[in-house]
């Protein structure tokens, strides 16, 4: 035993002390689901898609288009002549007497007669100058006007589609020694349930990243099943560049306007983009600060563009060259099963269980939202 010398002090013994500690266990908990949140939750699509015949591991929507106003012709006259010729158009369905095109050129044709994709048209239309119409040049439908008393003719229809994407289960396991659960510990009542409540935001992130980078894939007996995310579903509105600048930003935006976007949508993006975004408007042009002011700087949350409004969501798993921006209304997320625990059996002196859940992304109207992709 060694002596200690008097007085005895903090310094001189420390092994009776008791740890002076919290009885709280302090987390950082990056587990935030913005673009879960932006889509309306984990099951925002339920109410959006109106699906029946749930659950199921493959989810189907349908879609229809309107007929369309833009073509091409397959044959045509290549002559510059005021009068009535006969044209050939690429697709004979959507086109009808009465139509009346317009050339790449100006030139307004008028439908007065069709058999097949044979078109009989009246040249330079409203006045307008005649022009060469070649084989493959564009046409766009501009208008239409029918004989009074004429006999009624026929028009194709669209085609309705369907688009599905796969469920895909997330999981962890959780294994406690019975040991560790009855020792008593600071901030944990129980071992087990602080695991396993901590493994919901954790998978939570998982999904979340899935959205961007997920293929679809129906999986096998060998291989799981995963689901498509953003960019497996917007084909059409992709742009892209090496560097984001606003004039890039907005074309996404009127790309999605054109394609029938509803013209307010949100858009999802990394810290480092985010950044880039706010500094297209954040400009010391538009900003006035008074002397009573102590904060600089705006915090831009929606950017109104002449195509709509664009809530800007900053979501820490969107990867830095990726901006979706989507229109809420179109898209959501499935959930086939919430995340949810339970017990599995005993394998040994340990308590074990599991926390799965499973859920797929639906995404339709693609036209309607558009991605920017290779930013940086």
């Amino acid at each position: 035993m060694t002596e200690l010398a008097s007085p005895i002090n903090t310094y001189s013994d420390t092994t009776p002390q008791k740890r002076t500690i919290t009885d709280f266990i302090s987390l950082i908990d990056p587990a935030d689901t913005k673009a879960i949140d932006a889509m309306g939750g984990w099951d925002g699509a339920s109410s959006k898609f109106r699906f029946v015949n749930t659950p199921g591991t493959v989810v189907e929507w349908l879609m229809d288009d309107y007929r369309p106003l833009t073509g091409t012709f397959a044959m045509a006259d290549s002559s510059t002549l005021s009068t009535t010729v006969t044209l050939t158009v690429a697709d004979a369905n959507a086109v009808q007497v009465g139509d009346i095109l317009s050339t790449s050129l100006g030139e307004h044709l008028w439908i007065s007669g069709k058999s097949a994709a044979v078109i009989t048209v009246t040249r330079c239309f409203n006045g307008t100058s005649s022009t060469t119409i070649a084989s493959l040049a564009a046409y766009a439908i501009v208008g239409h006007a029918r004989l009074e008393g004429a006999t009624s003719a026929p028009l194709g229809y669209s085609d309705r589609t369907s688009a599905s994407n796969y469920t895909q289960i997330f999981h962890k396991e959780i294994e406690v020694t019975r040991d560790q659960a009855k020792t008593a510990q600071y901030g944990i009542a129980n071992e087990f349930d602080y695991q396993a409540a901590k493994a919901i935001p954790e998978l939570s992130r998982l999904v979340e990243k899935q959205l961007y980078l997920g293929v679809s894939s129906a999986g096998s007996a060998t291989m799981p099943r995963t689901f498509g995310g953003y960019s497996a579903f917007i084909t059409t509105n992709t742009v892209a560049g090496t560097s984001l600048v606003q004039s890039m930003f907005e074309a996404a935006v009127q790309a999605a306007y054109e394609g029938g976007g509803s013209g307010h949508w949100f858009a999802l993006a990394s810290p480092t983009m985010m950044t880039k975004i706010k500094n297209f408007y954040d400009s010391s042009l538009f900003l006035r600060v008074d002397r009573g002011e102590t904060t600089v700087g705006m915090n831009i949350e929606r950017v109104a563009t002449p195509f709509g409004t664009v809530d800007l969501i900053l979501d820490r798993w969107c990867p830095t060259t990726l901006i979706p921006i989507l229109d809420a209304e179109h898209v959501g997320l499935y959930t086939f099963d919430p995340f949810f625990q339970e017990p599995l059996a005993k394998t040994g002196d340990s308590v074990k269980g599991e926390v799965v859940g499973e859920f797929t992304l639906c995404l339709r109207s693609t036209k309607a939202s558009a991605i920017l992709t290779a930013c940086s």
